[in-house]
């Protein structure tokens, strides 16, 4: 698990460094849903079951010239608060593909992979040396893979102005794993996240 750590956080580093002089990049903050239920099916209960927060920003870089076919990277982190299972602190870098139906809306897709390291919310036992058990802390702590599939939409506000921010609102499906190998080995997570894009241009 510490090499595939290793990897996506080198792979997060190449990719900043190697667009940090980007011509244009804009900085992402969402607030999230976050609700465990069966990929995209599970979509629905993010309106009406529980409210588990979280909290995400991204730094995106756009990678070629097209306006109506956008491609970008971006660098992804936030956190999340699902009670009873587990508070997730995700870390990973995603590619976006953007379609412009018009000069201020789009509709994206993505994809992203790297790193989730979840803390417990719940009492874990472990077996002890005399044949019995023993609670750890229920705040223990372990890592995760991440896989992230992402699709939503996107509003500029003011179409005529290239540093006008947008309104976005995505939904996510975050896989992380291995969470319980004995029958839950790859978690399932569904998101909706609602926030702003503010572009970054260099005068």
């Amino acid at each position: 698990m510490k090499k595939i750590f290793l990897s996506f956080a080198l792979l997060l580093l190449i990719s900043v460094f190697n667009n940090c002089f980007s011509q244009f990049k804009s900085l992402s903050l969402t607030c999230s849903n976050n609700v465990t239920s069966f990929p995209v099916t599970g979509y629905p209960m993010l309106f009406y079951s529980q409210f588990h927060p979280g909290l995400d920003a991204s730094l995106n870089w756009k990678k070629n010239i097209s306006e109506k076919h956008q491609l970008w990277l971006s660098a992804n982190a936030g956190i999340f608060y699902h009670r009873f299972i587990q508070t997730g602190l995700r870390i990973y870098p995603a590619f976006e593909y953007k379609y412009f139906l018009t000069q201020a809306f789009n509709f994206n897709i993505g994809l992203g992979a790297g790193y989730l390291h979840s803390v417990q919310d719940y009492e874990v036992f472990k077996k002890a040396p005399n044949g019995g058990y023993t609670a750890q802390t229920i705040w223990s702590s372990r890592p995760q893979f991440l896989a992230v599939i992402k699709m939503g939409c996107g509003y500029k506000l003011n179409k005529d102005n290239i540093k006008s921010p947008s309104l976005i609102a995505q939904l996510h499906t975050n896989l992380q794993g291995p969470f319980v190998n004995s029958y839950v080995p790859v978690l399932p997570v569904n998101s909706l996240h609602i926030g702003i894009i503010y572009p970054l241009i260099k005068e």
